[in-house]
């Protein structure tokens, strides 16, 4: 009688277990795939406009973003201060991205990529000189990791950069 009550037992949870469903993760489908580099586009378009709203709203409210030589940025209050200094200028660094394919799963997504920021040349040199030669565009890498809300949208949760060279002595005074 023991022996078949642990046999009925034993085959219930069997039964159950085979009903759950399953905790794997799914992998990134083509949609999300495609959803998640268009993040770049966006983002360099909403750069190179110096929409620093177009910018931060491609990133979660708690977002970490650490770039080079500077503390890191926690939150979009903290990302919308440093875009508005970086991108507050008309001679603001065009943005060129290259993002690599993303990795990831159904949920949380990863892109590594290049960038270069070139900066445009000045059209308004002072009085008798001629204008100066622009700076070499700066070049580097970033990751980005971006999570899927509940509402379908992706946002960029983590940020970091880094210079494939050190940062002109020029672009390192202005700071």
């Amino acid at each position: 009688m023991v022996r078949a009550l642990s046999l009925t037992a034993g085959a219930a949870l069997l039964l159950l277990g085979a009903c759950q469903p399953s905790t794997k993760p799914q992998p990134l489908t083509a949609a999300d795939s495609t959803a998640v580099t268009n993040i770049a586009t966006q983002y360099a378009a909403a750069w190179n406009k110096g929409d620093v709203d177009g910018v931060v709203s491609l990133y979660a409210s708690d977002a970490l973003v650490l770039l080079p030589d500077t503390a890191p940025l926690q939150g979009s209050n903290a990302v919308r201060t440093y875009l508005n200094t970086a991108l507050g200028t008309p001679r603001r660094p065009v943005l060129a991205l290259a993002p690599a394919t993303p990795v990831g799963r159904q949920d949380l997504a990863m892109v590594a990529g290049t960038f270069t920021l070139t900066r445009p040349p000045d059209t308004t040199p002072a009085r008798g000189r001629a204008a100066a030669a622009p700076p070499p565009p700066l070049a580097g890498h970033s990751l980005v990791v971006l999570m899927k809300g509940a509402d379908g949208n992706w946002k960029i949760t983590n940020h970091a950069v880094s210079y494939d060279a050190p940062k002109p002595a020029a672009a390192q005074k202005g700071r």
